[in-house]
C-alpha cells in the first residue's frame, strides 16, 4: 500500500466523505514489459489517493492469484509487447485466468476495470 498521509482530507480540516473505519482498498495489478503500463498503474494509484482509496500496486505475477475472488475493487492494466504478446510479468496470471477448472461464479462479485495499452504501428493490433 502507498503512504497517503499527505493526501488525507482530515489533514486540511475539510471533512472526509468516507468514514474512517470504511475500507477503501483498491488493488491495481499491471503487466508491463517496457514500463509503460507500470507508469500508468503508478499514476492510477496516485490519483486514487485523491478519492480516499488505499491503493495496493503489484505486478500481476507477484499477486497471490488465489486471493482474487475475495477482492472488491481491482484495476487491471496491461500493455502488449512484441507482436501483441503478454508481458513476462503477467503470463502466469493470464494462464491462471484462462484455466478451465475455475468456477464461473468465483469472480461474480468482483468490481473491476481494464486498461489495455498497445501500439497501433504493429501489424497485429
Amino acid at each position: 500500500p502507498m503512504d497517503d498521509s499527505k493526501h488525507q482530507a482530515g489533514k486540511t480540516g475539510a471533512p472526509s466523505p468516507v468514514a474512517p473505519s470504511t475500507s477503501r482498498r483498491l488493488l491495481i495489478l499491471y503487466g508491463s514489459q517496457t514500463g509503460c503500463a507500470c507508469d500508468v498503474a503508478q499514476r492510477v494509484a496516485r490519483e486514487s489517493l485523491r478519492y480516499h482509496f488505499e491503493p495496493d500496486l503489484k505486478t500481476m505475477d507477484s499477486y497471490n492469484r488465489t486471493n482474487l475472488p475475495s477482492e472488491e475493487l481491482v484495476v487491471f492494466i496491461a500493455s502488449t509487447t512484441g507482436q501483441a504478446e503478454a508481458p513476462a510479468n503477467m503470463q502466469k496470471f493470464w494462464r491462471f485466468l484462462r484455466r478451465k477448472d475455475i468456477p464461473r461464479s468465483s469472480l461474480k462479485t468482483l468490481k473491476f476495470t481494464v486498461f489495455g495499452l498497445g501500439d497501433s504501428s504493429y501489424p497485429v493490433y
